[in-house]
This record gives C-alpha cells, structure tokens and sequence, in this order.
C-alpha cells in the first residue's frame, strides 16, 4: 500500500501522513517529528503495528500542530493560526471523504500537550469538531494526567508493554472535552 505525506517533503511541517485500507484509523498525535512518505520513525511504527493488532488495515496520522520537530518542548511559543487552522481544515476533509471511510479515532497526545496553550486550544477545537460525526474514540491508555499516551517508542516500552498486546481502549471524549481546557 502507498503512504500518503501531505507536504511530501517539507522539513518544517506535515498535515497528514497514512496508509489507506478498507477499514481505515484516524490517529491524533501532538506533533510531527521525523516520518515521511518513505521512512517510518518509532512513533509512525507503533501506530501501524498497533493499528493492525486492532484490526485496521489502514490509518492516518494528524497531531495537533503541524509543525516538525522530535522535541515537543521546541514547538513555537505562539501559534501560527494559519498552520493550525489549515490543520483542521485538512483533518475534517479526512473525516468526511467517503474513500477513507473513519469512523474510529484514536487519540494519542500524551502529557506534552500541557507544553503551550495552544495545544490545548487545538484538542479542544478538534474533538468540539469531531464530536459532531458519528465516530469512536479510543485511547491506548491514560497519563498519570489524565491526557490520552503518545505511542512513542519510549513510552509504550516504559509504560504499557509489548505493541502486540495493546488493545484500543474507549475513551470518554465528552468528559475530556468539557474538562481539557481546565486540566
């Protein structure tokens, strides 16, 4: 199957990265880090192989900001709306193209989204637009903070365990949602 990358080839941004199949996975992370259309990082890896062991053939990765970066805490200080607001744009156009068929969402930001208020704000912008089509939220498991875990390497292996146990676990997005902004 084809990874979709959308830029392709931009170092500083990256709206969508997947893999289509029939039943297909939206996964929201944080933030994008070194993955393309041609090369996998530890966190597009765990989202595959987790993705699969829960029985999607297919899924595709949004996060919160656009912008690239390994290190969440170098994200930029103010947000660039025009980024952000595209961001979203291009996520509901996800949402609603028939050929990707979502009905499930697994959110997955961990504890970094604490980092810059405006991750915050964009969590709550998204799920408050999510919320109005008929999808189900997962989760892998809750911080300690009560946010939805990142599936990075380092935190699967040092919090959750091996990828081929983890099962996709309900998560309850209206209390989430009317309680992230004060979180």
């Amino acid at each position: 199957m084809t990874i979709i990358c959308h830029p392709e080839n931009d170092p500083n941004i990256r709206y969508v990265l997947g893999k289509k199949g029939i039943n297909n996975l939206l996964v929201i992370c944080l933030n994008p880090s070194t993955a393309t259309g041609v090369k996998h990082d530890g966190t597009t890896d765990n989202v595959e192989k987790i993705a699969a062991v829960n029985g999607y053939d297919g899924w595709v990765l949004f996060n919160l900001s656009p912008q690239r970066t390994p290190f969440p805490h170098l994200l930029d200080i103010l947000p660039n709306e025009e980024y952000l607001s595209k961001n979203r744009d291009k996520l509901e156009a996800f949402i609603l193209d028939p050929d990707w068929a979502i009905k499930n969402v697994w959110l997955a930001w961990g504890n970094n989204i604490m980092s810059k208020t405006y991750l915050k704000e964009q969590a709550h912008l998204i799920l408050c637009s999510l919320r109005n089509h008929s999808l189900v939220f997962w989760h892998i498991k809750y911080t300690q903070k009560g946010h939805p875990y990142h599936p990075s390497k380092q935190s699967i292996n040092r919090f959750i365990g091996p990828v081929k146990d983890i099962v996709l676990q309900e998560f309850d997005v209206v209390y989430y949602t009317k309680h992230l902004l004060i979180l």
